[in-house]
């Protein structure tokens, strides 16, 4: 009876998932690192209310996802009217969005981050104001055993200390190329019609002409 018990408890042990390490946490705001954000070409404009902002995280610069704060919800969040020029005249726009743990970097362990923000759609790739940090590394905070994270053992957002800045966005490569490609076949129907209507203009001076 006791060797099938103990059978028991060890297939089940067996079978039971292994226990992932506490995610690593972070605070969602750029006050910490004093990184306000504007609008290019005027460095000393603020973004507006309603900018909104995204922070992304991971293990590697390419394993990267949008951050959700610990109340859970949209990844994307808004600058405010309080937030604009929050610290002093000159100072950009901030944000803050609580605490939010990182997918796939360990308590302690070292992340990846950026900050993206844009102004004027409620997608990052169609706005007509759009910006981003480069790509960072930094450690994160730990986290209790068990969910939710502490946020009082999150750490802060080193952001690089240069601005972040929105501007218009320059069209890609292949959006330039598709656009010649374009003017050239609209240049070449042109072309064409021009010469159908000079080839029968002429066969029709012919046609009048008297015999």
């Amino acid at each position: 009876m006791k060797t099938t018990l103990l059978a028991i408890l060890a297939l089940a042990a067996s079978l039971a998932p292994a226990r992932l390490p506490a995610q690593g946490t972070v605070f969602l705001n750029n006050y910490d690192s004093r990184m306000g954000i504007y609008i290019y070409p005027d460095e000393d404009r603020p973004a507006l209310p309603g900018t909104y902002v995204e922070v992304l995280g991971g293990p590697s610069q390419a394993a990267l996802w949008p951050l959700v704060n610990s109340a859970g919800g949209s990844p994307i969040f808004t600058i405010t009217t309080g937030g604009v020029e929050a610290l002093g005249p000159g100072s950009g726009s901030y944000f803050d969005a609580g605490y939010a743990a990182v997918p796939g970097v360990p308590s302690g362990g070292t992340g990846f981050f950026q900050v993206r923000a844009w102004y004027g759609a409620s997608d990052f790739s169609a706005a007509p104001l759009q910006g981003s940090t480069a790509v960072w590394s930094q450690r994160v905070g730990t986290a209790d055993a068990g969910p939710p994270p502490t946020p009082g053992m999150a750490v802060s957002l080193n952001i690089p200390e240069t601005r972040l800045s929105m501007w218009v966005p320059e069209p890609s490569a292949i959006a330039l190329a598709a656009l010649g490609l374009a003017g050239l076949l609209v240049s070449r129907r042109r072309e064409e019609r021009a010469g159908r209507e000079t080839a029968g203009s002429e066969a029709t001076q012919r046609e009048r002409k008297p015999k």
